[in-house]
């Protein structure tokens, strides 16, 4: 999966599944735009990574933030071959405990992040000739969960999203897809299934519900990445890839 000199654009890039795909895609020929609100980590990542990796501080969710980003990725680059939609903000409630500001902020960051990004990056991309946008969603937007209510939702309006935007871009040879998640050990889980104090037993409980009897690792959901990034899936759009250890399948 060859993607030299591609300009991909990922958001949430500076930890687990953003981070691992930013490697990935450096390692693989592309230039990256690693997008992050941790300015922290995305400047240290981008020290280490070298001169094809740049890393930008943003907001997705913030429709002037985006805008910018992407005027700033014009005119440093010119085009942009791929956008990885990755920035989440995950949240585990019940609806009793959901509050409005909680239910807001999930759908600010997961679809109108993912709007925004693919709005705005739509006239670099329309530059390229093999322009691919790839969105993160999750098993638990195919399957119910509890305590997870908007989170779920989110997730789910990704899969919807990536289908019809898919269908609006396939003019310009455009493609949309997602990737889906299984429980996956980065930062963000550890500190989720942590919540309990009893991380070792939590993580006991999923492995034991997956097929494959093992967590996703971020390196997992990248290579998934880089295959919806490449000619290797040209002609595969508006799906969703389940990488889930098997978990769907039962």
């Amino acid at each position: 999966m060859n993607l030299n000199n591609y300009v991909a654009v990922i958001t949430g890039g500076a930890s687990g599944i953003g981070e691992a795909t930013v490697r990935l895609f450096i390692e693989r020929g592309a230039k990256v735009v690693i997008v992050d609100l941790n300015e922290e980590r995305g400047s240290a990542l981008e020290a280490e990574l070298g001169e094809r990796a740049w890393f930008y501080k943003a907001d997705v969710s913030d429709s002037a933030q985006v805008q910018a980003m992407f005027q700033a990725i014009e005119e440093k680059y010119g085009v942009v071959d791929v956008l990885y939609n990755n920035a989440a903000y995950s949240l585990s409630k019940t609806l009793w405990d959901t509050t409005e500001e909680d239910w807001d902020r999930v759908m600010r960051v997961n679809l109108k992040g993912y709007f925004l990004c693919a709005k705005y990056a739509l006239p670099l991309m329309k530059k390229s000739s093999h322009g691919s946008i790839i969105c993160t969603g999750s098993e638990l937007g195919v399957v119910g969960c509890v305590e997870s209510l908007a989170y779920n939702t989110s997730k789910g309006g990704i899969i919807q999203f990536a289908k019809s935007l898919a269908l609006e871009l396939a003019p310009f040879g455009i493609r949309v897809n997602v990737v889906c998640p299984s429980g996956t050990e980065t930062p963000a889980f550890i500190k989720d299934m942590s919540r309990t104090g009893n991380y070792e037993a939590e993580v006991a409980r999923l492995i034991s519900s997956y097929p494959l009897k093992r967590l996703g690792q971020p390196i997992d959901m990248a290579y998934a990445v880089a295959f919806f990034a490449s000619e290797e899936s040209s002609f595969i759009t508006g799906t969703h890839l389940m990488v889930d250890g098997g978990y769907t399948a039962q």
